[in-house]
């Protein structure tokens, strides 16, 4: 074998060991997203963290503009809750450039305003992705599990688009997951054999399975 064809052999060991690193750091941080840093050094690799330029950012943040400072105020216990509060929220959440470290900082501080301004809008809006994955970054910072399962349940239930449905299913098991909660298997007990989505349901448990079987296998180098 040729020296250039020894080192295409070698590169394509490298490529490979790269891919299989990559995918094994994915599943963990899909599987177990409150436990990554300690799954990946079972990996053999050490973890280092940047300086936390998010804590920098809620520090010197300021509110920029009116919808802003409305919902500081609302979050500070300066204003009550309205339909107008929470129209104010959305409309930050989706603006061109939305002032992310002002938001996030409540969420941080499991501001209860903020949690109060979550569940409004799921109780008047059920079932919207959106402020079900906000209800999931909130329960990262305080634990309301009860919570976020009644929401996500419902949610699936009454979900009539099947790959809204299917989307729905994978955030709940996400969600709660890193809190030993199996709402797959849940979510299977709801739904009767042979209806779309039970399909849908025992799909995404066999795929979580062959997903979990990939990452608990040891890297070979």
């Amino acid at each position: 074998m040729s020296k250039k064809d020894k080192d295409s052999v070698l590169d394509d060991c490298e490529k490979l060991k790269t891919e299989i690193i990559r995918d094994k750091v994915s599943e963990i941080f899909r599987n177990h997203p409150k436990k990554h840093i300690a799954k990946i050094e079972e990996l053999g690799f050490k973890y280092v963290e940047d300086d936390d330029y998010e804590e920098i950012e809620e520090r010197n943040v300021r509110p920029k503009n009116q919808r802003q400072r409305e919902l500081v105020a609302y979050f500070e216990n300066r204003k009550k809750l309205s339909e107008k509060i929470f129209e104010s929220y959305s409309e930050e959440k989706t603006a061109e450039n939305p002032n992310y470290p002002l938001i996030r900082k409540y969420y941080k501080e499991a501001n209860k305003n903020l949690k109060s301004l979550l569940l409004y809008g799921l109780d008047n809006y059920p079932g919207r992705i959106d402020l079900l994955s906000d209800l999931s970054f909130f329960h990262e910072f305080e634990n309301i599990l009860s919570i976020l399962i009644t929401y996500y349940t419902q949610a699936c239930v009454d979900q009539g688009n099947l790959d809204t449905f299917s989307e729905l299913a994978k955030d709940f098991y996400y969600s709660t997951n890193p809190d030993g909660y199996e709402a797959l298997y849940a979510l299977r007990e709801l739904f009767g054999p042979e209806t779309d989505k039970r399909e849908i349901i025992d799909f995404l448990i066999a795929e979580e399975e062959v997903g979990e079987r990939k990452a608990s296998q040891p890297i070979e180098f």
